[in-house]
């Protein structure tokens, strides 16, 4: 009897262990791809990056069984603190289509 009490107290503290460990909630998956977006664009990004602001707005994304499929509303403007001379204000918004891995490390642009 002692026995079958201490496997089951083994077995029932494996499962509330394994219950722990549970899928993000849709935000938190949203957050994450927000942050994988953000700094995908300001450090990666190779035709002069620092002269201009990328803020991602809001995530649309389809999960797939290798990546999260995105569209990411991006809002694009110069950056205030460089003046360049002869070039106008940017101030855009647009989409931009993703593939992001599931663990939100890797991104790479569609369009």
């Amino acid at each position: 009897m002692q026995k079958n009490f201490l496997f089951a107290s083994i077995f029932f503290a494996l499962l509330l262990a394994c219950n722990t460990i549970k899928n993000p909630s849709p935000a938190e998956v949203q957050q994450h791809l927000i942050t994988a977006m953000q700094d995908y664009l300001q450090k990666t990004q190779q035709r002069d990056s620092d002269k201009v602001l990328f803020i991602v707005n809001s995530v649309a994304y389809y999960e797939d069984a290798k990546y999260y499929i995105c569209d990411f509303k991006v809002h694009m403007q110069n950056n205030s603190n460089i003046l360049i001379p002869n070039i106008p204000k940017i101030d855009t918004v647009g989409t931009m289509h993703c593939r992001v891995s599931k663990d939100f490390q890797t991104v790479t642009r569609v369009y």
